[in-house]
């Protein structure tokens, strides 16, 4: 588990900077590796991640006045954040109507990738009794 988590995190992360630096020479990436010319991104896409960044600020708003400040991993706060893209992201979709399907194939993959970043940090425990 955290092999693929680690793999995930080099995956996601190299995808950032090149998505990063593409902007400035006057390139636009958005995922999975679509290049377009210029700085456009679709505008659902823009909303998903808007809307996911204000869920995870009251998500972690809502922790933190409830449960006051605990450890929480920088691997499971992206967790939360993909998490929270997927869910958004496949709303957005929705009230846009949409009808690229390609565009629904990278809920599950957010979904999916937070459920495995975020349980990454669960200690593991061993069991020194057993066969």
């Amino acid at each position: 588990m955290r092999f693929l988590s680690k793999f995930l995190i080099l995956f996601l992360s190299l995808h950032v900077a090149i998505t990063v630096v593409a902007y400035f020479y006057g390139f636009s990436f958005t995922f999975p590796f679509i290049m377009t010319e210029g700085t456009y991104v679709p505008e659902h896409r823009l909303q998903a991640l808007r809307l996911s960044t204000f869920t995870t600020f009251v998500y972690f708003g809502f922790r933190y006045l409830f449960f006051g400040s605990e450890k929480l991993h920088p691997i499971q706060f992206l967790g939360v954040s993909l998490f929270n893209l997927g869910i958004l992201g496949g709303l957005c979709l929705y009230v846009n109507d949409i009808d690229n399907s390609s565009e629904y194939f990278l809920i599950p993959f957010f979904i999916l990738s937070s459920i495995i970043l975020y349980n990454a940090t669960k200690p593991q425990y061993r069991k020194y009794f057993q066969k």
